[in-house]
Formats: C-alpha cells, sequence, structure tokens
C-alpha cells in the first residue's frame, strides 16, 4: 500500500486479526499467500485487497472455521478500506 497510495503508512493500515491455533506454530496469518512475500506492485490495491480477503476466507474454510462473524470481519475489513482509501479501492474505470 505505501508504495501505491500516498500518505499511507502502517499505522493507518486495516486489517484483522487471524489469532494463531493453540496448540501450534506460526498461526493462520503464516499460511497466508502474502506471509513473507514482497508486494506485486503490478497488482492494483483493490485486487490485492480482494485476493488477500479471498485467501483469508480459503484459510478459515480450509479449517471449518467460516463462519457468519468471519464473513462479517471479512467484510468489514473491505468496507473500512474503501471508505478510508476510496478513490484506491474504486472499481477499474470508475474513478
Amino acid at each position: 500500500m505505501a508504495a501505491k497510495v500516498p500518505g499511507y503508512t502502517k499505522g493507518r493500515g486495516i486489517a484483522m486479526m487471524m489469532e494463531h491455533p493453540m496448540p501450534g506454530q506460526g498461526g493462520r496469518h503464516r499460511q497466508t499467500i502474502s506471509y513473507g512475500q514482497s508486494p506485486n506492485l503490478s497488482v492494483s490495491p483493490r485486487n490485492a485487497l480482494a485476493r488477500e480477503i479471498a485467501d483469508a476466507r480459503s484459510i478459515y474454510r480450509r479449517q471449518g472455521l467460516y463462519s457468519p462473524e468471519i464473513r462479517r470481519s471479512l467484510q468489514e475489513v473491505i468496507r473500512l478500506n474503501k471508505l478510508a482509501w476510496s478513490i484506491f479501492f474504486d472499481k477499474e474505470g470508475n474513478s
């Protein structure tokens, strides 16, 4: 985001806590496709967010934990990002 969105800082980022299952090591965050990867700057912020949300959803589904609460939380991450950074999350061609 910092490379694509002027004024963005980590402190202004919007995310969802993916708690670590117990017992175990690493937790769900390490299962995400973006963990430990450099960002693909050729992808729009909107498409990157969609990819990350779909990835989180698939992790929760694989673990049998995808619930209405998780669904609402993922939708809230999308809503808050659109609210905070609307110009960067508009559909292509609508800005």
